[in-house]
């Protein structure tokens, strides 16, 4: 049986350093329900001040305009087109509203890259990062009106701008530009919003955790290098060949001590386990969490313990991993709390006031969408 292993900051906070996870048999199963459907590409999650569920929805792309993204070796060029389909909705009284609309969203065959993530800074106006998956001439190509994928934005009173410009830091730099393989990929996904006013930004296009402060400034916080794993069999290389894996950073979280979690859920070819959680604390990044496959998000309960939306074992066969939602308990122990199969692409979630957990799924379904609400067992 594989092992969690738990150290730094999350054995600070009264969890042990090394436990076995307890089989899903074992674990105490929530309940879920869907309080929400028919989302268009669901991401972040997050209550807003006014106690209302706030929910970023990527859209599905439009007609405004097509770029071609090359190939990589090996595969073939795509065609990508802009609409302004992504948008900020709002769950309260059981009723879904969308609150911002016409943002821009890049996508194909109905699947957009645009909103991924929503947060309210102190001043009350969202952040919200949203999406590219590609380099500076995609975002020119696209035209105008996508001037702002690859960016932090700032939304108060109905009027949006640009916090911070992601992208633009990515060309300069690539922070991960000495892995084999990298190239100028900025894809902003998860947002937190920092005591300073600003906000901390995961790249999982430039394997970075970044940092815009509260006059629009970027600086690199923190950079996740690729890894060697063994190749697998499908791509028929000599024995004991190994592969450059990306860390590709999702989730992240503010944790009860002040430091910041964030959940790397690994790109291909996703060996068993390979997933970790990372804990910045300062400048300063370190293993928090092993023994996932896959980590999409964190969180905290309102016992300080953390939640993780990730996978454990091998990926199946159509390489989809199976994602469930799992807590490290005070002892360190990992207890699956949803039944295998529950989730379908979730990539977001929200701790609310009463501990149950709201989760974004069927994230790559266009149009079918959900918001589930998990209660968790004590």
């Amino acid at each position: 049986m594989k092992r969690v292993i738990i150290t730094g900051g999350v054995a600070a906070l009264g969890l042990a350093a090394s436990v076995a996870p307890v089989p899903a048999s074992a674990s105490a199963q929530a309940s879920v329900t869907v309080v929400a459907a028919k989302l268009d590409g669901p991401r972040g999650l997050t209550f807003g001040p006014d106690g209302a569920l706030y929910v970023a929805e990527s859209g599905s792309g439009g007609k405004i305009k097509c770029a071609t993204v090359p190939a990589e070796p090996g595969g073939e060029a795509s065609k990508v087109c802009l609409g302004l389909t992504g948008k900020i909705s709002k769950l309260a009284d059981g009723t879904l509203t969308t609150v911002v609309k016409d943002l821009p969203s890049a996508g194909s065959d109905g699947l957009g890259t645009g909103p991924h993530d929503v947060a309210f800074a102190a001043d009350g106006s969202m952040l919200v990062p949203v999406g590219l998956g590609g380099n500076g001439k995609l975002r020119a190509d696209l035209g105008p009106k996508g001037r702002t994928l690859g960016t932090l934005l700032k939304i108060k009173d109905g009027k949006s701008s640009v916090m911070g410009d992601l992208l633009a830091f990515e060309v300069k730099h690539n922070p991960d530009k000495k892995d084999k393989g990298s190239a100028i990929d900025s894809y902003p996904f998860a947002v937190v919003p920092t005591p300073q006013g600003g906000a901390l930004v995961t790249d999982v296009g430039g394997n970075d955790v970044l940092q815009v402060s509260a006059s629009g400034k970027v600086t690199l916080r923190a950079v996740f290098h690729a890894r060697k794993v063994a190749a697998p069999a499908m791509l028929k290389l000599p024995k004991g060949s190994k592969v450059p894996m990306q860390s590709v950073p999702m989730g992240i979280a503010a944790a009860p001590d002040g430091s910041y979690y964030v959940a790397e859920h690994a790109g291909f070819p996703q060996p068993e386990g390979v997933a970790r959680v990372f804990r910045l604390a300062g400048k300063k990044a370190e293993t928090a969490v092993k023994g996932f496959t896959t980590a999409v998000d964190v969180a905290f309960d309102d016992s300080g313990r953390l939640l993780v939306l990730g996978s454990v074992g091998p990926v199946p066969a159509d390489h989809q991993p199976r994602t469930s939602l799992y807590r490290i308990e005070a002892d360190g122990t990992r207890t699956e709390l949803l039944k295998p199969g529950t989730l379908t692409v979730p990539l977001g979630m929200a701790v609310a006031g009463d501990g149950s957990v709201y989760v974004s799924n069927k994230g790559f379904t266009p149009g079918k969408g959900e918001i589930v609400r998990v209660e968790l067992p004590a």
